[in-house]
């Protein structure tokens, strides 16, 4: 029978070089101790330091909102938006000046996804003290998000953005001229060059149209392109299954279009759910020129002033401009408005005004098809937002891309091989520069569908045999501008399991940190200053005190023995051996702990022969088997071992 002390030393006296920490040591016996055959080892006693620290670990989940607040009887299916999750950069336990500095940029990144957030200046979170800062010093925090709130300025994209999914363009920062017959491209500014189109009062003018017939609209982005299979070659795209486009050979996707086609008059389309295949979309027309009432569709006077019963010839149409409020898109000809969303109360307008913005779509870009070789178009105005206010302004930082392709921005560019999600291989068989699926967030492929096809989408359902599951009869008018922000929109943490918010099926994303944030028993965040018309802030205060303590388990790990245990977890065998109480024998869970483990589990050393111990390696770890890095100071681990009973 043998008690074995082992410690680490001190970090304030180790030498520069050492490996020795307080959860990860090993421990020399110069002389060596004599282990008997058929011996067996527990765990006598641990001494610790546990730093007082805001735990936030790799299983520490956030969600983050931004939509309209649901009530409690709200349906979250009536609702435009969908959860963004994040991804856990911190994976640490660090004091409450450092958790601020890391998780101010898991807001920003989160947030970004929304071009009308200032994730660049004004997303930004406040250490809260006490007025005695010797009694309790750290309170929580302030979290401060504001909207931007005011007209973006115009950028044209500067030549270089232009990206061709099929045909051949030249675009010079004024004008695209096609080199092909129909050219289909979208352009794409990204950093300071600008960006997706403004939500809060943004603007696309498309003019000076050569060609008899053209395409012109806003999209969300297209990744992959160069080949007319261009909705199979984007992962984005490919679950709309599109049955009927736009352009001459009726192939193409827009979000919101204006056309002339060979018919010669302006019709305007939108991609919406097919009434009659499940799953499929159609670019369906918006008859902005309803006259005639019917059963099923209302004069459509109060959203359009050419409510004449006929399109509008060609021949009266100089420029087209889609302006964008939130969830509003208004469509306009000539400098006066064609179509907008000012009263859809009844369900009867529905093939009369444009779909709402939904979160698939909080992202678009100009995209246009010039159907014949030599035609020209020019943009004079784009209201887009840049990196000026605009956190991480890149392509893939966009909802549907981290659903569905790869969630990762910190790697996306790298080549498939290094982890990221593009094609850099010359020498391989699949498109150079395409974007591949790598890593999105787990389970959140269906996220863009199931987003098209809610209430509100589904009321546009095509004419013909309906898909009678898929029709709804759901209708609400759409959310505009209030001031300087989106009516009605406002940033909401999620820290807590809540199916107001989440879809029941959505289980990978369960949020928990309301204890480390300092909104406990809260899942939701409430709202201390709601959303104002003043600059568009919301900000909020931890409603308790952030816990100072540790939310994991803390294992002791021995890898130098025979013995063997099994974590199911990782599913892996294991030298764990023993499991440390969150509280010590006094009840304290920070600070310097010691445990007394009265009732010992022995574990077989599976050793027929005796054998000479001369060093001993100890870790304390996580249930997932990485080191618990929230331990300072020195530790210390009494193991006893001691031969087995005979039988």
């Amino acid at each position: 029978m043998s008690l074995i002390l082992t410690s680490s030393q001190d970090p304030s006296n180790l030498p520069q070089f050492s490996t020795s920490a307080p959860y990860q040591y090993r421990n020399d016996f110069r002389s060596g101790l004599k282990v008997p055959p058929n011996s067996e080892i527990a765990v006598e006693s641990v001494k610790l330091n546990r730093n007082p620290a805001l735990d936030y670990e790799q299983s520490q989940v956030t969600l983050f909102w931004f939509g309209e607040r649901l009530s409690v009887n709200a349906s979250l299916d009536n609702s435009m938006s969908w959860i963004i999750p994040s991804i856990n950069r911190i994976d640490a336990n660090l004091s409450p000046e450092d958790f601020r500095e890391e998780f101010e940029k898991i807001l920003k990144m989160a947030l970004s996804l929304h071009p009308e957030i200032d994730t660049v200046n004004g997303v930004t979170m406040t250490t809260l003290h006490t007025a005695n800062v010797a009694v309790n010093p750290f309170q929580g925090y302030r979290y401060n998000i504001n909207q931007i709130g005011e007209t973006a300025t115009s950028i044209v994209p500067t030549s270089g953005a232009e990206h061709l999914i099929y045909g051949d363009i030249q675009w010079n920062g004024t004008t695209a001229t096609a080199d092909a017959d129909d050219t289909y491209f979208q352009l794409q500014p990204t950093g300071a060059g600008g960006g997706p189109i403004s939500l809060f009062d943004g603007q696309i003018t498309f003019n000076n149209f050569t060609g008899n017939n053209f395409t012109v609209g806003l999209t969300r982005p297209i990744y992959n392109g160069g080949t007319v299979n261009y909705i199979s070659d984007n992962p984005t795209l490919s679950y709309t299954d599109l049955r009927q486009g736009l352009g001459f050979d009726g192939d193409q996707l827009f979000d919101y279009a204006a056309e002339v086609g060979l018919d010669n008059v302006l019709r305007l389309y939108h991609l919406v759910p097919d009434g009659q295949n499940e799953g499929s979309m159609v670019m369906a027309e918006i008859k902005y020129y309803q006259k005639n009432n019917t059963a099923t569709t209302a004069n459509n006077g109060p959203n359009s002033s050419f409510a004449t019963g006929s399109p509008i010839p060609s021949a009266s149409i100089t420029d087209i401009t889609f302006n964008i409020e939130n969830e509003r898109v208004i469509i306009s000809a000539s400098g006066e408005v064609v179509c907008s969303p000012n009263t859809i109360t009844s369900a009867s307008f529905k093939d009369q005004v444009p779909k709402p913005v939904n979160q698939n779509c909080w992202k678009m870009y100009p995209t246009a098809t010039l159907w014949e070789d030599t035609d020209d178009l020019d943009i004079t105005s784009y209201r887009c937002r840049t990196n000026t206010t605009m956190f991480n302004n890149i392509l893939p930082n966009n909802w549907g891309f981290k659903s569905i392709i790869h969630a990762d921005m910190d790697n996306v560019f790298l080549d498939r091989s290094e982890g990221g999600t593009v094609n850099l291989d010359v020498d391989s068989p699949d498109p150079f520069g395409h974007y591949f699926v790598q890593r999105p967030w787990s389970g959140a492929k269906n996220w863009p569908q199931t987003i098209d096809e809610r209430p509100l989408m589904r009321r546009f359902l095509t004419a013909g045999i309906q898909v009678l599951p898929l029709t709804s009869p759901y209708v609400r008018p759409y959310k505009g501008l209030s001031a300087s922000a989106m009516e009605d929109y406002e940033p909401i943490f999620i820290m807590g399991k809540s199916e107001r918010y989440t879809d029941g099926k959505v289980q990978l994303f369960t949020p928990n940190s309301m204890n480390v944030l300092g909104f406990s028993p809260f899942a939701i965040g409430p709202v201390e200053d709601s959303v104002t018309d003043a600059g568009g802030q919301a900000s909020f205060t931890s409603t308790t005190r952030p816990a100072m303590t540790s939310e994991h388990s803390t294992f002791i790990r021995v890898p130098t023995l025979n013995h063997k245990t099994f974590n199911f977890g990782t599913g892996n065998p294991s030298k764990i051996l023993f499991q440390v109480p969150r509280f010590d024998n006094s009840g304290a869970e920070t600070g310097a702990l010691f445990f007394q483990n009265p009732d010992k589990t022995y574990i077989d050393l599976n050793n027929p022969t005796d054998f000479t111990l001369t060093d001993l390696d100890v870790h304390l770890v996580r249930k997932d088997e990485k080191f618990a890095r929230d331990l300072t100071g020195s530790t210390e681990v009494m193991f006893h071992v001691r031969e087995k009973a005979k039988k």
